[in-house]
């Protein structure tokens, strides 16, 4: 038998220590459920839209599933999960963003920014997290007081434009994952950089932490292909530069069959030979691309099936 454990907070800075996350029971939206599981159980994890804390109606941030049979799980958008019961005891962590209030240091223009490990289920303390770049970058010139603030106190002052840069790891070696702004409105990126122009408030953005193995890295490669595909055009050593190619949807009936979209804008920046070869790629994508995401689910449901029996074995 194992320990479940169910949280839905609201993230509001009123914790305490690093990054005012250590929060208390003040900040629950739903009081912890706890309860028991046997070994191959399914345990729903909802993941709800939305929820009301203190009369107002705040939006789902993330979820976070720490200690199910087939690893840790990290959801950035809503729907409800079910994950399988291992031998060691399951966290659901449900997050949602405050109902406002959010802004720079003694009332001026600002972001929040927290770090989250995947690999334990909750945020990190590491106190070298985030990097504050002052634009352009290149050249890399870090501003260290507004660093500092940002790794202990949460928040980023924009009263001038600033660039976010995610530390390439945390806690000892757990690799950076993926941004994503919670509000004002949802934006994922797999770039540790993120640019913030002057006066931009109102945000909050968490930078997450994972190991992943091979079946999740897999699946996130068929992600990738329903999500976007990140195409990259810049600087190795600096880290930016680059576009997303994302997938459309055609029309008809049953599900949206696979299509390249490539905004106008970096088409017009091709030759014609080079607009040629891309609009081939086009025509040639949707097949391929049906072809390899079947072939995928294939592999991951096998590794699924042998991770669940090798882990009853144990």
């Amino acid at each position: 038998m194992v320990n479940t454990s169910v949280r839905y907070i609201v993230y509001n800075h009123s914790g305490g220590g690093v990054r005012h996350h250590h929060f208390s029971t003040q900040n629950d939206i739903i009081a912890e459920a706890d309860g028991h599981a046997e070994t191959g159980d399914l345990l729903p994890a909802q993941g709800f839209p939305f929820q009301t804390y203190m009369g107002q109606t705040v939006p789902f941030a993330f979820m976070s599933v720490h200690g199910a049979a087939d690893g840790n799980h990290l959801y950035t958008s809503p729907g409800n999960q079910s994950v399988t019961v291992g031998k060691t005891n399951i966290d659901v962590l449900v997050v949602y963003a405050p109902p406002g209030g959010i802004g720079g240091p003694n009332g001026g223009p600002g972001v929040w920014v927290d770090a989250f490990n995947v690999d334990v289920g909750d945020f990190s303390d590491d106190l070298a997290f985030i990097q504050i770049l002052t634009p352009p970058t290149p050249p890399d010139t870090v501003d260290a007081a507004k660093t500092t603030y940002a790794n202990t106190e949460g928040v980023v002052s924009t009263e001038a434009a600033e660039n976010l840069r995610a530390s390439a790891s945390v806690d000892g070696g757990v690799p950076f994952l993926e941004w994503k702004k919670i509000i004002p409105v949802e934006t994922v990126d797999g770039d540790r950089d993120v640019d913030l122009v002057q006066n931009e408030t109102g945000e909050i953005w968490f930078a997450f932490y994972q190991t992943l193995s091979h079946g999740t890295a897999i699946g996130r490669v068929v992600e990738a292909m329903a999500a976007g595909i990140f195409v990259w055009t810049g600087d190795d050593t600096c880290g930016n530069g680059g576009h997303w190619i994302f997938p459309g949807h055609g029309p008809g009936p049953g599900p949206a069959p696979f299509k390249l979209v490539i905004d106008a804008k970096t088409m017009r920046k091709l030759n014609a030979k080079q607009q040629s070869t891309i609009k081939a790629y086009m025509k040639e994508y949707p097949a391929i691309a049906e072809s390899a995401l079947e072939a995928m689910t294939q592999v991951l449901d096998v590794l699924h099936k042998a991770g669940a029996i090798l882990t009853q074995a144990e």
